[in-house]
């Protein structure tokens, strides 16, 4: 017979370990994350302090800063944070679907919006803002 100490200490593991997948889930399938939401209320007057402090773009770009990346075996995925100063990429973030947007180089696997005027974009597998899209 199992311990009743050990029993909780084996449900609590079990309870960490699904917690922790769902995040790892989310995130990466859904696009969602209480993570993006808490990272973003703790860091973000560091990344609008970064994004808006980059020159206008000559080429229309929107101003962006890396937010994560995730990838093996030279297969990465980019997500950036943009600032959009129309609101322009709501729609997008509403939508939820893939596309091309205004101010951004390439077609975008997910825009998400973190508030007012400040979404994360998701680029599709090998690109990113730099690459030839």
């Amino acid at each position: 017979m199992v311990s009743r100490k050990r029993m909780f200490a084996i449900v609590g593991f079990l309870t960490v370990l699904l917690i922790s997948a769902l995040l790892v889930v989310s995130h990466h399938v859904f696009g969602i994350l209480p993570f993006n939401s808490a990272r973003w209320l703790i860091w973000s007057r560091s990344y609008r302090s970064a994004v808006l402090s980059q020159p206008d773009s000559t080429n229309g770009d929107l101003k962006h800063v890396e937010w994560d990346y995730w990838g093996w075996s030279g297969q990465e995925t980019e997500v950036y944070i943009v600032f959009d100063p129309t609101d322009s990429l709501s729609q997008a973030a509403r939508s939820g679907q893939p596309g091309k947007y205004r101010g951004i180089p390439c077609e975008v696997f997910r825009v998400c919006r973190l508030e007012s005027h400040w979404y994360t974009v998701q680029f599709f597998t090998d690109e990113g803002w730099e690459s030839k899209c």
